[in-house]
């Protein structure tokens, strides 16, 4: 015998609520396994849960269901995370400044040497000037000197310096204080080899 669609509303309706309120009913009247069976009065839509070998009589509709509902299926695995981005490399520093190349070093000196030269004048008169002058061997130039007069007569130192038109020539200037028939005065050099 069939159920109405309106009466089949309402035997769902109350199969759900017994659903989850008479799962131990079910187990208590012998029903097995996860399936509840039940005989619905076809008029008044009553509900009885029977056994699984129930015979439901002729004005009531044996119906059952699954006590728990096919398992749903797996969720969708989430995607990976987007990788980020690598950084832009950085910018190469500039190059520095070369640096100022130093100064070379002023030039050696070698091979000091002290080189004298005596001169001597006679029948010197009061207020001549007498010379005297001095060289320093080959390849050597003039460092410094100096000059002296002896004492045959009186005389005054009137200048000592290197020659200006020789590096390798120093020379003095005398002069006589009063006259004289000999006059020796000297000059000296210090010499050496000096590097470009």
């Amino acid at each position: 015998m069939l159920v109405g669609k309106r009466n089949l509303l309402v035997v769902l309706t109350i199969i759900t609520a017994m659903a989850v309120g008479g799962a131990s009913a079910v187990l208590a009247n012998g029903n097995s396994g996860n399936v509840i069976y039940a005989c619905v009065n076809n008029a008044s839509g009553t509900v009885k849960i029977v056994a699984a070998d129930t015979v439901c009589h002729e004005n009531s509709t044996l119906v059952h269901w699954n006590q728990e509902g096919t398992p749903g299926m797996n969720g969708v695995d989430g995607q990976d995370g987007v990788d980020g981005q690598d950084g832009d490399d950085g910018v190469d520093g500039t190059d520095g400044t070369d640096g100022v190349d130093g100064q070379d070093g002023a030039g050696g000196v070698s091979g000091y040497q002290q080189v004298t030269h005596t001169q001597q004048y006679t029948d010197v008169s009061d207020g001549q000037f007498i010379t005297v002058s001095v060289g320093c061997p080959d390849g050597k130039k003039v460092l410094g000197g100096g000059a002296s007069g002896f004492i045959t007569a009186f005389t005054h130192l009137v200048s000592s310096n290197p020659s200006p038109a020789d590096e390798s020539q120093w020379g003095a200037i005398f002069q006589a204080t009063r006259a004289a028939s000999t006059v020796s005065i000297s000059a000296y050099a210090i010499c050496g080899f000096v590097a470009p």
